[in-house]
């Protein structure tokens, strides 16, 4: 036991030292990664006009929608102007939705455009974007 208990000292003595001498960051002191997703309906909303001026990195804003008829999980995606680009798929949105209710914050930024996805449709390309958690 006594053994034992010299083990934790020294352990306690290292850890002690470490502190003191450096700073030491927290494991989870940055935004967290959820989840990278395409842009849902973009050809009901002003996609056509949005997409041509996006670039991969671009700040996107993700809005509840919880009146929506359709879903009241929905969460909207906006451009900084305020034009809707679409929403976060049905599919996503349980998890993030409840985030966002809980007063959490979620980042979104584009990831990448790409025409010749399987998402691509009716001359717009796939909008795919990455999901934060604001830490």
């Amino acid at each position: 036991m006594s053994t034992q208990m010299t083990v934790v000292s020294a352990t306690q003595q290292l850890m002690a030292k470490s502190f003191t001498d450096r700073m030491v960051g927290l494991p989870l002191g940055g935004d967290i990664f959820l989840l990278e997703t395409h842009v849902a309906g973009l050809q009901y909303y002003q996609a056509s006009e949005i997409v041509g001026r996006l670039q991969a990195g671009n700040t996107l804003i993700l809005r509840r929608e919880p009146a929506n008829p359709h879903d009241d999980l929905a969460i909207e995606i906006l451009v900084a102007s305020g034009q809707k680009l679409g929403y976060v798929p049905r599919f996503r949105n349980p998890v993030l939705a409840r985030l966002m209710d809980a007063g959490k914050e979620l980042l979104a930024t584009v990831a990448i455009i790409d025409a010749n996805s399987r998402y691509a449709i009716e001359r717009l390309p796939e909008v795919r974007l990455k999901i934060s958690l604001r830490d």
